[in-house]
């Protein structure tokens, strides 16, 4: 596959050529899903990767992995002990979790944990996300907001309402309910006020939500499946057993650039290329269906399951796809390439003068699912110059 794009800066041509081919990059590549050493035959419902660690929470509390999943060891100290370890969320200075006994944080990449639930009206919590400056928690009395990396939490609406799941697009926060009078709720102004996003929503519960882009994904109640809404909740659309997507509970989600992926309770995992109108299962090796979360790390999809553990999947036995690139400026450092790949993908950039075929090395680069920006800052600035991105 091949596209290319021509742009004028400054007296700048430049042709980007976004080249793609089959091979696949450096790791497992049987297609199969990965028993995780130091979780056999444990229950895990959380994930999250930062920083290089792949955490995963579940009924006996907190673990680490520092080589991409594939064995963890218990990182539980001060977090809670007697409960399931429900959700993870960080921002730039802390871990944090929410867990049966509360919200617990961690400043030294999980090695130890205090609990910060002052102002917490009901410690059972089923969800904890971080918007920027604000750190939010969902728990069955309502939402709970922290300006202060948790010290202190005070009431952030939907008093009363057994909210179990939480994420944002941009500055909109959106929320899944129980059992209540919406099953989604969204709000724009952290918390201070919500409005019902439930038009097509045919649940009467959402475990779970997830962004990719500006689309949104919830989990509804056994025997719906998952929706799906292009307009920021306004309305949704239940994804049809015909794309591949079967009836079921759906509790856990993962998405970048290229792919969103489901997590069934008792079906397994599911992988769409198209923003959710194709699905396709991914099941082989995975010896516990019953999924409750999914997370994406360096080069792995990471699952938790209900009662073996934590599995990993490695990307490159997905579908290459190609590398997408963009170039918009001409910056005081030379020419700005911006290009994004699918998560782990081994990429090379390479330049050529003229269209002759003699490519020349500019940088290696791999993909994480999000734009990434690249600098040619090659002096005296060409007049003309070509570039492609070749994902190995």
């Amino acid at each position: 596959m091949q596209n290319s794009i021509k742009f004028h800066h400054a007296g700048l041509w430049a042709v980007i050529l976004c080249l793609s081919n089959s091979s696949v990059s450096q790791g497992q590549t049987d297609g199969q899903w990965h028993q995780s050493i130091g979780t056999e035959n444990l229950n895990m419902q959380a994930l999250i990767f930062k920083g290089g660690r792949t955490f995963a929470g579940g009924a006996t509390g907190a673990y680490l992995s520092t080589n991409g999943a594939v064995d963890f060891a218990l990182s539980n100290t001060g977090n809670d002990s007697s409960g399931p370890t429900r959700g993870f969320a960080s921002n730039s200075n802390f871990l944090f979790t929410c867990t049966s006994q509360g919200v617990f944080r961690s400043a030294d990449n999980g090695a130890t944990w205090s609990q910060k639930s002052s102002g917490l009206t009901d410690l059972r919590t089923s969800g904890i996300h971080y918007l920027d400056p604000y750190l939010i928690v969902v728990t069955p009395a309502g939402v709970f907001g922290s300006g202060n990396d948790g010290d202190s939490w005070v009431a952030a609406g939907l008093a009363g309402t057994d909210v179990r799941c939480v994420t944002s697009i941009n500055a909109t926060l959106f929320v899944g309910a129980n059992a209540a009078a919406s099953s989604v709720y969204k709000s724009t102004d952290y918390g201070v006020t919500w409005t019902a996003a439930n038009t097509g929503l045919n649940t009467t519960s959402v475990r779970a939500v997830e962004r990719k882009g500006t689309t949104l994904f919830a989990a509804g109640a056994v025997g719906t499946g998952v929706f799906r809404s292009t307009d920021l909740g306004v309305s949704w659309t239940l994804l049809s057993t015909a794309t591949g997507l079967p009836s079921s509970s759906y509790r856990g989600f993962a998405s970048d650039d290229f792919f969103i992926f489901a997590g069934s309770f008792g079906g397994g995992v599911y992988y769409s290329a198209d923003n959710g109108d194709t699905w396709t299962a991914i099941n082989t090796g995975l010896l516990d269906l019953t999924i409750f979360d999914l997370e994406l790390n360096d080069s792995m999809l990471v699952a938790a399951t209900n009662t073996k553990g934590v599995f990993r999947f490695a990307l490159s036995n997905l579908p290459r796809l190609p590398a997408k690139i963009a170039s918009t400026a001409m910056t005081p450092g030379g020419f700005r390439i911006t290009y994004s790949a699918q998560t782990g993908a081994a990429c090379v950039l390479e330049y050529s003068d003229s269209l002759d075929g003699n490519w020349i090395f500019l940088q290696a680069l791999t993909g994480t699912g999000s734009p990434l920006g690249v600098t040619d800052g090659s002096t005296p600035v060409p007049p003309r110059r070509f570039y492609h991105i070749v994902t190995q």
